[in-house]
């Protein structure tokens, strides 16, 4: 009876844990859906020329983002083995934030600091 209760206990957790990756990955799909709108309409204002109050709003929206994405893909990492492919996708997102911050703090913060 042992086995039988063991092999059910174990079958529950890989369960468990399967839709806990399913339940991440949809997460960081949504994410990365919205850090991508967030990021282009940061590229739309700063080409704009109406740029001084709308990009620091902009700014902290993709940053929020960017923090909860991060935050979700290091737990997936976390649980399962990433693909070349998942994890060339991880790094693209923080290689375009790194990028959104630098033009950031180059071109507007320096206005927050008079």
């Amino acid at each position: 009876m042992t086995r039988d209760s063991d092999k059910k206990e174990n079958e529950a957790e890989v369960k468990i844990e399967a839709n806990k990756e399913a339940k991440l990955k949809a997460e960081s799909a949504n994410l990365r859906r919205l850090f991508t709108v967030a990021a282009n309409s940061f590229d739309d204002i700063h080409r704009s020329m109406n740029r001084e109050k709308n990009i620091d709003i902009q700014f902290n929206k993709i940053y929020e983002k960017a923090e909860r994405l991060f935050k979700v893909d290091q737990e997936i990492k976390e649980i399962i083995n990433f693909s070349d492919k998942e994890y060339d996708t991880m790094e693209s997102y923080r290689d375009r934030f790194t990028e959104i911050r630098v033009i950031y703090e180059k071109n507007y913060n320096k206005h927050n600091e008079s």
